[in-house]
């Protein structure tokens, strides 16, 4: 059972805290917040990660025997050499290393329970996890019908609580074959297109949903698992 990584992201919102730190392994007591996120996928029943890198993807390489050695999870580092948005970097790596049978794709920026994980793969359509937050502004907001077929995206102008994407995807093997390599974004390009096809569908997930994009949020996290058996 695959599941593509996404670690590409340049932290720019980070930047003051990270200091040249890839943010998928900054220091959570001791342990990349990377070794966090696969210990959740582990026991969600994950045995393969790629990880999908550019920035600082030197950092990913040095840390990768210890985080296989500590997850248990045979990992793969498949780097572009020129950032290709997030679409572009999972399409990039489905080519490296192709799933066999249905995977997951995530943000490596994002803690969640494992059962988040579970759904996307038990999951027989194209899944995308939605979670429902206080506030949606940070976030936009998903359009769903009483089926739970996925209609769009709002904008992140919204406030309020609503159901958001939590960023876990579980595809068909299929799902993205034949698509070209190019810099595509998965929220903007690669899910509007499943949508049109009416092909995506949202499970509704309750459970830890952690995003350590800003100061604030990793900040918290940490405060958080202080004393943690995690």
């Amino acid at each position: 059972m695959h599941a593509y990584i996404l670690c590409g992201g340049f932290g720019t919102r980070l930047r003051r805290v990270l200091k040249g730190t890839q943010k998928a392994v900054v220091d959570i007591h001791g342990r990349p917040f990377l070794a966090l996120v696969l210990a959740q996928l582990r026991e969600a029943g994950v045995n393969c990660g790629v990880l999908c890198a550019h920035y600082r993807a030197d950092q990913l390489a040095e840390l990768l025997p210890a985080l296989e050695a500590e997850s248990g999870l045979s990992l793969q580092l498949v780097v572009e050499e020129a950032p290709l948005g997030t679409g572009g970097a999972v399409l990039n790596a489905l080519f490296h290393v192709p799933p066999k049978g249905r995977y997951l794709v995530l943000n490596a920026d994002t803690f969640l329970d494992p059962n988040a994980y579970r759904l996307a793969l038990d999951a027989e359509h194209e899944t995308l996890v939605g979670v429902e937050v206080e506030d949606r502004s940070r976030y936009g907001s998903l359009r769903c019908s009483a089926q739970g077929e996925v209609l769009g995206f709002e904008e992140k102008s919204q406030s309020g609580p609503g159901l958001v994407n939590a960023g876990v995807y579980g595809f068909t093997d299929g799902a993205l074959e034949g698509l070209p390599i190019s810099n595509c974004s998965m929220e903007q390009d690669l899910l509007p297109s499943l949508i049109r096809q009416h092909r995506l569908y949202v499970r509704q997930y309750s459970g830890a949903f952690v995003d350590i994009g800003t100061p604030d949020s990793l900040d918290a996290f940490r405060s958080d698992l202080r004393g943690s058996a995690i």
